[in-house]
């Protein structure tokens, strides 16, 4: 995996409230009600929100990028931090359980046992393909991929190996150190990103995952925040370069990249 360091320093731990009402104002304008000349995308059971970048309509055929929310949150949460000049067509889904006041994919979590933890986490990854399966026959793409932040990053790291994904951005989450990569039956471009001051999953977990990826023969590149924990608060900066990454149509190679990037 190669190495890149990235400069740049921000006001440790501090959220400005222009960055904050930016914030809002960005998931204000992409939740706000969608013409009516879009179809709407219905998915059974499930809420989800759909934004075309680039524009045009349900025939439009661009990448298809469902974005998964960590835990305590909604589908609003990630909105702010993927926002990108190139056409796509955004599918911002909420997780089925209660966890406070938002949603959750599954129960278990990383600290816990490892095996139950990957069942959890093969099983929503598998309800998540069925979600792809059910886009995919009402909208044209011309790829998947699969944005997860937190929990909704270890469904997107199992989801690279599923074979039905073709490219993962993956930021703060990790899968136990039990977990296998199979060799992939196609070619799947995982865009990583993790806080080396990680406290809730530790930095060596997302390092540990990536290289173990990058073993079994996948292209992976992990962006190390060196000032990061967890919290979108010093992380979030990071999701868009990385949803980028995964949009281009360059050689990803076998990369990890640095970065300083921290709370801002």
């Amino acid at each position: 995996m190669k190495r890149v360091v990235v400069g740049g320093l921000a006001a440790a731990g501090v959220v400005g409230a222009g960055i904050w009402l930016k914030r809002q104002a960005v998931r204000e304008t992409l939740f706000a009600s969608e013409p009516d000349s879009q179809v709407p995308l219905v998915i059974p059971g499930r809420v989800a929100v759909e934004r075309l970048f680039g524009g045009g309509d349900a025939r439009t055929k661009v990448p298809l990028v469902l974005v998964l929310h960590g835990v305590g949150a909604d589908e609003t949460q990630l909105a702010p931090y993927v926002l990108s000049n190139r056409p796509m067509r955004l599918v911002f889904l909420r997780g089925g359980l209660a966890s406070g006041n938002g949603f959750q994919w599954f129960r278990a979590r990383y600290k816990d046992n490892a095996a139950a933890f990957i069942t959890d986490v093969s099983r929503t990854a598998s309800e998540i393909v069925t979600v792809l399966d059910q886009i995919a026959t009402q909208r044209l793409y011309t790829e998947r991929i699969v944005v997860g932040y937190s929990q909704g990053a270890h469904i997107a790291w199992w989801l690279a190996t599923s074979g039905r994904v073709d490219r993962v951005v993956a930021m703060s989450g990790a899968l136990p150190a039990s977990f296998k990569p199979p060799r992939p039956t196609r070619q799947v471009r995982i865009e990583a990103a993790h806080g080396l001051r990680d406290p809730v999953i530790p930095y060596s977990a997302g390092q540990a995952t990536a290289r173990a990826f990058q073993g079994a023969g996948y292209p992976v590149r992990l962006t190390t925040l060196r000032l990061a924990g967890h919290g979108l608060s010093s992380m979030g900066a990071a999701l868009a370069p990385a949803l980028e990454g995964a949009l281009s149509n360059g050689a990803v190679g076998l990369a990890t990249k640095s970065s300083s990037l921290g709370a801002r």
